[in-house]
């Protein structure tokens, strides 16, 4: 038999809902033990009003957590205010990193096409079929433009990565 005011206390501290009681009972009728919900529901309402403060909030909204509604009444709009602000960073955090992968990536692919626009320049300085010269240089003014578009995407990508620094810098000094 367990203390379940204590591990109602627990979960409600951890923001867990107490239809995890549901789960509890079901585990304990499997081996013949009563769960007391009564004890359970005590100690979760305890453990929610220490939850459900501000920087529990934040905390939950920061981690990209789902706002999972345990807190009600007179305790949600501290801990709802909290979420929503650390949800914003946790968005305006994705975003700017999401931003640095797709340059980074981006830098991978120009440096690969350069590479092949340069092996395939050094093929053509050797090459003494017509054909396959001729095939090289369509290959390389097509490796070309890629490149162009993707060295443009690139300045329109670090132009992006300054305003969501910035913004992202506005968030943290925000609070």
């Amino acid at each position: 038999m367990g203390d379940w005011f204590a591990i109602g206390k627990i979960d409600g501290q951890q923001g867990i809902a107490s239809t995890k009681f549901r789960s509890y009972q079901k585990d304990c009728a499997e081996h013949g033990v009563a769960a007391d919900f009564k004890a359970y529901e005590q100690g979760h309402a305890q453990g929610v009003m220490l939850y459900c403060t501000y920087d529990a909030g934040r905390a939950l909204g920061q981690s990209g957590g789902a706002y999972n509604k345990v807190c009600t009444g007179a305790l949600e709009p501290q801990f709802r205010l909290g979420y929503d602000r650390g949800r914003t960073w946790y968005q305006a955090e994705s975003a700017l990193l999401n931003l640095q992968k797709t340059l980074q990536r981006n830098a991978g692919t120009i440096e690969q096409l350069e590479q092949r626009i340069d092996d395939n320049s050094k093929e053509l300085s050797v090459q003494k079929d017509k054909q396959q010269k001729q095939k090289l240089l369509d290959e390389n003014r097509n490796l070309q433009q890629q490149l162009r578009e993707l060295n443009q995407m690139q300045g329109q990508l670090q132009r992006d990565l300054k305003q969501a620094e910035l913004q992202f810098s506005l968030i943290q000094q925000g609070g």
